[in-house]
């Protein structure tokens, strides 16, 4: 017969295991994604020393599901408090809402911090190399290794490299982003990433907002890649990582079909036709010098009926940041398009995903916009752009095709170039007014193409 001692000796060992939390493989997550892709770390941050403001903390739960939904590999979660609005308890609520394993960021320059992430309910735990002594790093990585957590150690130069190859980690990350000066260079960190030995397990860390930039850490030879600030911002998560995973249908629907999109709506009657009709975007022109110009307080009447059931594009040209950044608020814009010459610190203060309009002799690798618009030299006038350099762009980027389409020219420039959407203006008007007879026809053959 068990005494009472030994009875709750017995009891307290069945409490310890109920209350344990359980441990899942970091390491395995990154190692093994499916073959020709890389993992991906998709990042909770409410706040940054660059982005004041990312998310709240009420959406945490919501929103490291949907990060699960679109299958990433692991969970990333900033956990320091004063610059990014963080706390340890996040990884308890992010480790009873999904299965996936989490990642703890902070700047830990204390064992008692492995400790605290050990009980939070961390699965891994990052180590700046920038912060702590060789010596410190050393027995840091230790420490999380022998508490049952996997120590990802980051680095940013040379020195640090060194570093990190004495320690008993397994994953080393590079930091694109420089935390003295805060400043981003993939090509640097690719340049770094080459030269970890390749008995570690390599991950790209920062700067990713675009499908070039993934290429760029790919081709640099990680396992993984860590997406925070750009994933933050965007609204929809499965199309974005669709996107940078290099999935031509990003945005959903019909794999089958192309997208359209409808520009220079100025009236309801126009929006409803073309959104009853089968388009997928409807264009907003806040240009000033466009014949097709609205002003926003006009689009504000329109937007409502549509809001949801298409995705709203704003359209601008060297137009002022902080008045494109309060239009987006004002009308709760979808995507923002831009067709002057702003260039990439423009497109990341954008709180949107960006459509940049180009032409055939731009560059568009490592180009911080989410899409482009590829049109002629001089728009609304001149040649269609060349169909077999079109084509080559469509089969790097998902390009928007644009320039000179008409309701007879559409499928069969759909079916030569194969771009992930085409967009037309003028085509689909009579005398300067959008005609609902073009557009339906427009929409019918463009989408009766099978690509």
């Amino acid at each position: 017969m068990q005494s009472k001692l030994e009875e709750i000796i017995s009891k307290t060992k069945t409490d310890l295991i109920q209350r344990a939390i359980p441990v899942r493989s970091f390491r395995q997550a990154i190692k093994n994604p499916k073959k020709g892709s890389l993992a991906i770390i998709a990042e909770i941050k409410l706040s940054s020393s660059t982005q004041p403001f990312l998310g709240k903390e009420t959406e945490i739960v919501d929103r490291v599901q949907d990060y699960q939904d679109a299958k990433v590999d692991a969970v990333s979660v900033i956990t320091e408090k004063h610059f990014f609005n963080g706390d340890p308890t996040f990884i308890c609520k992010i480790k009873k809402a999904v299965s996936l394993p989490i990642l703890q960021k902070d700047f830990i320059v204390d064992p008692y911090q492995i400790y605290e992430a050990k009980i939070a309910g961390a699965d891994a735990i990052l180590l700046i190399a920038k912060i702590v002594s060789q010596k410190d790093l050393v027995f840091l990585v230790k420490l999380a290794q022998k508490l049952g957590l996997e120590p990802v150690v980051e680095i940013n130069n040379d020195k640090e490299l060194k570093n990190a190859i004495t320690t008993s980690t397994k994953i080393i990350a590079v930091n694109a982003r420089n935390l003295n000066t805060f400043l981003i260079s993939i090509d640097s960190a690719c340049k770094l990433i080459k030269k970890i030995p390749d008995k570690f397990i390599k991950l790209g860390f920062s700067g990713i907002s675009s499908r070039g930039d993934v290429l760029k850490y790919k081709n640099a030879g990680v396992n993984g890649i860590l997406i925070g600030t750009s994933l933050m911002k965007t609204k929809n998560i499965n199309q974005y990582l669709q996107y940078l995973r290099g999935v031509k249908t990003h945005l959903g629907g019909d794999k089958s079909k192309i997208k359209v999109k409808i520009c220079g709506i100025r009236t309801k009657k126009a929006a409803l036709a073309t959104y009853k009709t089968g388009a997928d975007f409807l264009g907003f022109n806040f240009i000033p010098s466009s014949p097709r110009y609205i002003d926003p307080v006009k689009a504000l009447k329109i937007i409502p009926f549509v809001k949801n059931k298409v995705k709203i594009v704003g359209v601008f040209q060297d137009e002022n940041l902080d008045y494109v950044n309060k239009v987006i608020q004002d009308l709760n814009l979808d995507f923002i398009q831009l067709h002057g010459q702003e260039n990439d610190e423009y497109i990341t203060k954008i709180k949107l995903p960006v459509i940049k309009s180009i032409t055939v002799g731009n560059n568009i690798n490592g180009t911080k916009a989410a899409y482009l618009l590829l049109d002629r030299k001089s728009r609304g006038k001149g040649e269609m752009v060349n169909l077999e350099k079109a084509k080559g762009f469509a089969a790097k980027f998902p390009i928007f095709y644009a320039g000179g389409l008409t309701p007879d020219n559409v499928a069969g420039i759909v079916r030569k170039v194969q771009p992930f959407a085409v967009d037309v203006a003028g085509g689909i008007e009579t005398d300067g007014v959008q005609d609902i007879k073009k557009i339906k026809q427009f929409i019918k053959n463009a989408k009766g193409v099978i690509i």
